[in-house]
């Protein structure tokens, strides 16, 4: 008798150790299962922000785009040629291409224009190089905020591109006492220089 008791809690207590192990076992694996998709979503890498082309044209060299980065809000541009970035157009709400020239020598000259989302100044400009090898280079900002210039090609005696701007001013500006209009200014694109050109002095009488 004492053997066969000594044998049935032998046996009992190996059943309870079996089950303390299934149970160990079950709350590992539900640790695992809770804790794998959080280790998973910190190992995924961010999603690539949304692009959006919002202006394009060919050139010799391939196609030259403007794409956006992410939401409009984030005033974040890049030029491409053919898919490569070129160079970053920062902080402005909009960009586009407004006029495209083939020279004899020197590719193509695109000019852009650019809008930093204000209403006090609508537009500036950047003259963009593209050789036919496929070098670009482009201008700093400049204009007189007027969205409006007359643009030009010139090839004799030497190419350049000319823009013309007839002096912007807000309405409000009228208003003020002793309003004068700005003069006109032009700029002038030669030999991958930019250049303003001084305003010719206002004639005298008689003169």
């Amino acid at each position: 008798m004492a053997t066969e008791r000594r044998t049935k809690l032998h046996c009992a207590r190996r059943a309870s150790r079996r089950v303390v192990a299934r149970g160990l076992s079950l709350c590992a694996l539900a640790l695992l299962v809770v804790c794998a998709p959080r280790a998973f979503a910190q190992g995924k890498p961010p999603l690539p922000k949304q692009e959006e082309t919002v202006d394009s044209l060919l050139t010799n060299a391939g196609a030259l785009s403007i794409v956006r980065i992410g939401e409009e809000s984030d005033l974040d541009m890049e030029l491409r040629l053919k898919g490569r970035k070129v160079y970053d157009i920062k902080d402005n709400m909009s960009a586009n291409f407004v006029a495209q020239f083939r020279t004899y020598s020197s590719g193509e000259i695109i000019v852009m224009s650019v809008n930093s989302g204000g209403t006090a100044c609508p537009a500036q400009f950047h003259i963009i190089h593209v050789e036919d090898a496929g070098k670009v280079s482009v201008t700093e900002e400049f204009g007189d905020c007027g969205d409006s210039p007359t643009i030009a090609l010139q090839l004799i005696p030497d190419e350049q591109v000319t823009l013309r701007f007839q002096g912007y001013y807000p309405l409000r500006a009228t208003e003020e006492p002793g309003f004068k209009p700005p003069p006109p200014t032009t700029w002038v694109y030669k030999r991958g220089v930019l250049k303003e050109l001084n305003a010719a002095p206002p004639k005298r009488r008689g003169k």
